[in-house]
């Protein structure tokens, strides 16, 4: 479990990178509790053959003026499974909370599977919360594209995943980081 606090002021960033392991299950709890304070929950998850990931997040808003902003987005290949569950919760009195949810998969095969349960529990007014979540397949019309320039499937589809997974790695703003995050999941792709 990943538990966040954020005082006044303060601002937290969390990325959780799901490569390995049959079954993978995490908690993230980020907690702000004073005005002024921002979290960003971050993760990508790249799963293969019948792994499955489990993920359980709640930002919970106890104070007005706080912001938490969670970014999801997960790849999924033969028989692989993940789960979204997280809940954006405004504490009575946290007025001006400003939350966002967003979980987005992308299935690679008709096997992969993805079930997100993303929701609101809002007991202030003056506040703006949304949530969302999406699966989907590579789009037929990018493919060809990269197929008709003599691109081969399995690259092309690496090409599409980790463009498709790199608005997360964008969003942490260290090109280090990135870098070796991209290695990572290159690596993943190159042992599939």
């Amino acid at each position: 479990m990943n538990t966040t606090t954020v005082d006044h002021d303060a601002s937290a960033m969390s990325l959780n990178l799901h490569l390995g392991g049959r079954y993978s299950r995490f908690e993230s709890l980020s907690r702000l509790v004073g005005e002024g304070a921002r979290s960003d929950l971050l993760a990508v998850a790249v799963a293969t053959n019948e792994q499955e990931f489990d993920a359980r997040t709640l930002q919970d808003h106890a104070i007005p003026h706080t912001a938490s902003d969670l970014l999801y987005k997960n790849a999924l290949d033969d028989r692989a499974r993940c789960t979204f569950g997280g809940l954006i919760r405004v504490e009575p009195h946290a007025h001006f909370t400003d939350a966002y949810q967003k979980v987005r998969n992308l299935l690679l095969s008709d096997d992969s599977e993805a079930n997100s349960m993303p929701g609101l529990e809002i007991l202030a007014d003056n506040v703006r919360c949304t949530h969302g979540a999406t699966s989907g397949q590579i789009d037929e019309d990018e493919m060809f594209y990269l197929r008709s320039r003599g691109i081969p499937v399995p690259v092309a589809q690496r090409l599409i995943v980790t463009g498709f997974l790199d608005e997360v790695i964008r969003r942490l703003n260290h090109a280090r980081i990135g870098e070796h995050l991209n290695r990572l999941i290159e690596e993943k792709f190159a042992r599939a």
